[in-house]
């Protein structure tokens, strides 16, 4: 394979017959059936030595709104493990590898079909080609959370941060939660429990707690009838003064604002 950089494109490579190496960066990967493999824009992809046997796969080039984050493994084990992490970090983003076999190439194999078909069509929609590689991506991601080989005991540091999601959220409505109350019901380190949780989470733990309780605390103003005092004591806030400070903190005005701009919105919560 000649020495290829794309500025912004991404390159797919799924292997249909045979295999060959190729070196991403630093990184050698190998093509064969059932194999994904990820060149990521801006990093230079070639390779080293010819295929020995006939080789066959697909490849498709997409662009994404912004750039690939790399992680360590280690930060993208937490993700894959501990399913709270991934849904509060992911949000609208995919955590992929640079190589994956895939235990149903078939599905692969007709979703790029399509996507080959509709390429060649005449009346060619880049909408539907984008639709189907979004789909290719979504199909992968979800290769890796059904992995094998991903750990699912939750130990360690990743079953840490799982333990201190389910206690959260169970003592949202204490106004004595804190990283000191947690790790004393963890009986471990409050410094440790701290750091453990932020390189998780990229966000302190005890914002996280004030994050939670504001979005309990939108969801009350909106669906109850509740005083405001009330409210602030369900969701754990000590006073109404802090309830105040921290609600217009992080939503920009106040709680009564808030309860008069949503009276005239219909908003539906899960």
């Amino acid at each position: 394979h000649m020495r290829r950089c794309f500025k912004n494109e991404n390159v797919l490579i799924f292997g249909r017959k045979g295999t060959a190496k190729i070196y991403v960066g630093q990184s050698c990967l190998q093509v064969k059936p059932g194999r994904m493999l990820l060149l990521p824009a801006g990093i230079e992809h070639y390779g080293k030595e010819a295929a020995e046997k006939p080789l066959s796969y697909y490849w498709v080039h997409f662009v994404l709104k912004e750039a690939p984050t790399f992680m360590e493994e280690n930060e993208a084990m937490t993700f894959l493990t501990s399913p709270a992490v991934a849904y509060q970090r992911l949000q609208d983003s995919l955590i992929l590898p640079l190589e994956l076999d895939v235990s149903n190439p078939k599905s692969f194999e007709n979703i790029l079909n399509t996507s080959l078909q509709e390429f060649q069509k005449p009346g060619f929609s880049s909408l539907i080609y984008k639709n189907l590689v979004e789909k290719l991506l979504l199909e992968a991601s979800g290769e890796c959370f059904k992995n094998p080989d991903v750990d699912k005991n939750l130990t360690g540091s990743r079953g840490l941060v799982q333990k201190v999601f389910v206690l959260l959220e169970s003592e949202l409505s204490n106004p004595n939660a804190s990283i000191k109350f947690f790790a004393a019901k963890l009986g471990v380190n409050a410094n440790y429990l701290g750091r453990v949780f932020k390189e998780a989470m990229h966000v302190s733990l005890s914002s996280y707690l004030s994050a939670r309780r504001i979005d309990i605390a939108c969801i009350r103003l909106r669906e109850s009838k509740d005083t405001i005092d009330c409210i602030a004591k369900q969701c754990g806030f000590g006073s109404r003064r802090q309830f105040y400070q921290e609600f217009k903190n992080f939503k920009g005005l106040t709680p009564a604002s808030y309860r008069s701009q949503s009276s005239f919105i219909g908003i539906n919560s899960l």
